[in-house]
């Protein structure tokens, strides 16, 4: 759901125009606007719109495609003509291809489709409306520069377009003078200072300083073109037209120059490499490629230190980057639309055959689609959002096994013990539903002893006195080891799946799985087999005995629990 005070507060100083024939199409959205906008004026058809917009100042405007008189697309046209800059969203209960080209000809700022559905309006209208801001915000940002350039205050200009450090001219000088004059230029070049945190932790921030003052003036030393300094160890070059290898060759001098050179820090000699990425510029560009040169660094980086990377439109960094936004996107989108849900994996003791309990696996539902948390959660992780699936599983896998006594088990991450809330949600959450904490196992991910992982072990010590059980989830794969089995004083392992899937066939697979559970047998432990997936394997791993095992031999996750 939207937040409407955000939206409310979002769209407050801003006046709208909705132009529909339709009448009861009209009211109802009427409602809604009225609410939100400053102002909102209404008109039947185009040809009203027209001169209510001529009379008026319109901020936005909301219309439908087919009407009498005159209709949206020769309205738009129309408005254009005043103001080419006019903020539109489009209404139209047609789907076919021409409509939606005739749109994006015309530069439309949304397209809602009727019938009218509350969200796709609110989210048409946020789009439009934080554009029309953050033009409004831009113009002012610029005009305050003008003012201040107007005024002479010159040491503020200074301030703002060089670095106090260096001396070199900033990022704000750099999309200055790219912005005035792009054409001089052929390619971007950005250096990172690899591994300069190190520098930093081992010398100290006043070092470090020193360091980078060093390296600025290094640099202008060999650099003729437009030298920057970017971000903390960044700096970028501006290459002007010349050759067509003059970028590359001028990348290479300082490479081989900056890996002879040495440094001097606290009295010590220490040598300093760069990644470098470079981007083409094409000719009438006029968007400063910062980005892209960034991909390419990052490219560069992957290789080893001291590289060169080059951006090219299938890059992998630039597909990762696109890849992890659109997932982050849909994350953020299921959680406010409560796309995100537990199906549930039976777990079967192996001796038995009986399921034993169930593991709550998130999934995003997507047209009848369940998305498997392999595709999103680390975009997720990545965008600040892991916690909040773990809330959402904790409070639907809780209320699904409100008030009975089927145990059930579910993921938690680092960064769950790094906002510590856990021990307070779940004992509230316990109460709420009715669950005994003994009914719960929290599977822990492996990378909470990447560090010292003292913040999550005084919560696990915590969370099993108070009655949870704890797993250790895919253990065998990355960092895990027995000390950490050990030290965590776990319930279960569950042995991770690449062993499980080739344990028939793969003799290191089948060493590994019967060392995990030798320790296990002799610690006291229980061990969990997942990915058991046909019967050969199924029949293996309870030969070798294995506790409980899970797979799509014996059931996929549910949607419902049988």
């Amino acid at each position: 759901m939207y937040d409407g005070k955000k939206l409310r507060e979002l769209c407050k100083d801003f006046t709208v125009l909705l132009v529909d024939d339709e009448d009861g199409a009209r009211e109802q959205i009427y409602n809604i606007l009225i609410l939100i906008f400053k102002e909102v004026f209404t008109a039947k058809n185009g040809k009203d719109a027209l001169s209510i917009y001529k009379e008026n100042s319109i901020d936005l405007i909301i219309t439908d495609i087919t009407m009498p008189v005159m209709g949206g697309f020769e309205l738009l046209d129309l408005v254009r003509e005043i103001n080419q800059s006019q903020k539109v969203i489009v209404m139209s209960a047609h789907t076919e291809i021409d409509m939606i080209i005739q749109a994006i000809r015309l530069s439309v700022d949304g397209y809602i489709l009727k019938p009218i559905e509350a969200n796709q309006t609110f989210e048409a209208i946020e789009k439009a409306v934080s554009n029309i801001k953050l033009e409004l915000e831009n113009i002012a940002y610029q005009k305050s520069l003008e003012d201040k350039v107007n005024s002479q205050e010159k040491l503020l200009i200074q301030q703002l377009e060089y670095d106090s450090l260096t001396g070199l001219p900033n990022k704000e000088k750099l999309y200055l003078e790219f912005k005035e004059n792009a054409s001089d230029y052929s390619d971007m070049i950005m250096l990172n200072i690899d591994n300069f945190s190190q520098i930093n932790a081992t010398y100290g921030y006043l070092d470090g300083d020193l360091a980078i003052k060093q390296i600025g003036i290094f640099l202008e030393e060999i650099v003729t073109d437009n030298l920057y300094r970017g971000n903390g160890d960044e700096f970028i070059i501006l290459v002007k037209h010349q050759d067509s290898n003059k970028a590359i060759d001028l990348a290479t001098k300082i490479k081989n120059k900056v890996y002879a050179k040495r440094f001097e820090i606290s009295s010590t000699l220490i040598r300093i490499t760069f990644s470098i990425g470079i981007v083409t510029i094409p000719k009438n560009e006029t968007v400063l490629p910062y980005a892209k040169a960034q991909v390419a660094l990052s490219d560069a980086r992957k290789l080893h230190k001291n590289a060169i990377g080059y951006y090219t439109e299938d890059s992998h960094t630039k597909n990762y980057q696109q890849e992890m936004n659109e997932w982050a996107h849909k994350v953020k989108l299921a959680l406010d639309f409560d796309l995100l849900v537990p199906y549930y994996q039976p777990i079967v003791d192996a001796k038995t055959g009986i399921v034993s309990k169930y593991e709550s696996l998130a999934r995003i539902v997507e047209q009848d689609e369940a998305i498997s948390p392999l595709y999103f959660i680390e975009p997720a992780r990545i965008a600040g959002m892991a916690t909040d699936i773990t809330r959402r599983m904790i409070l639907k896998s809780f209320e699904k096994f409100s008030s009975t006594d089927i145990g059930f088990s579910i993921n938690i991450t680092d960064d769950d013990f790094k906002e510590e809330y856990l021990i307070d949600y779940l004992q509230e959450n316990c109460k709420k539903f009715d669950i005994k904490p003994s009914q719960v196992v929290l599977e822990v991910l492996e990378n909470i002893s990447d560090y010292d992982a003292s913040h999550a072990i005084s919560q696990i010590d915590k969370l099993r006195t108070l009655g949870f059980k704890i797993a250790i989830d895919d253990f065998g794969a990355e960092s895990s080891n027995f000390a950490r089995v050990q030290k965590l004083q776990v319930d279960y392992i569950k042995i991770d799946g690449s062993f499980i899937k080739d344990i028939v066939f793969n003799e290191n697979s089948l060493i590994i799985v019967k060392t995990i559970i030798y320790y296990a047998k002799h610690s006291g432990l229980k061990t969990v087999a997942e990915y058991v997936h046909n019967e050969e394997t199924y029949i293996l791993v309870k030969e070798l005995g294995i506790d409980f095992v899970q797979g799509y031999f014996l059931s996929k996750p549910l949607k419902e629990i049988e």
